[in-house]
């Protein structure tokens, strides 16, 4: 049991307000420029908080959105489809032009598909393969062929 639970708390909290408590994947920054230059428009759907903000900050990403959903501010979470349908009128494109990549079925993809956008599974581990019926990626560089199609 820790013994300063409220402290504990704060230490923990703190750690995920900037990059030191995430990482990004090695392919990030190189398909993120690519994306941008190829003049799509990103965005952001996530059951964070406002702590987002600053980690993209940290970890050098965030000038590459356009758009931000956060649960915190759109009153709903993934997978209700409130926050989904924020997101599309943020991103100001209609659902069938704007491609989801989730690393949830549940949670990102089937509410995503649901509402008429495209959507795939980034799946690096094959955690999913006997989910049918769900397009998979195992890299973000695999967002290419689904972005030219």
């Amino acid at each position: 049991m820790v013994q300063n639970f409220d402290a504990f708390f704060e230490q923990v909290y703190d750690t995920f307000r900037n990059s030191q408590g995430w990482m990004l994947f090695p392919e990030t920054l190189e398909v993120l420029n690519h994306l941008k230059d190829l003049g799509l428009k990103l965005g952001i759907i996530s059951n964070f908080d406002s702590r987002v903000y600053s980690v993209l900050d940290s970890l050098g990403i965030r000038q590459f959105f356009d758009a931000i959903t956060l649960s915190s501010e759109a009153g709903f979470s993934k997978p209700d489809p409130g926050i989904f349908k924020a997101a599309i009128d943020a991103i100001a494109l209609p659902a069938p032009a704007i491609l989801l990549v989730g690393d949830s079925p549940h949670d990102d993809v089937e509410p995503a598909i649901a509402l008429g956008m495209r959507a795939v599974l980034i799946d690096r581990k094959d955690r999913y393969s006997s989910t049918p019926g769900i397009p998979r990626i195992s890299s973000l560089k695999e967002v290419f062929s689904e972005v030219t199609a």
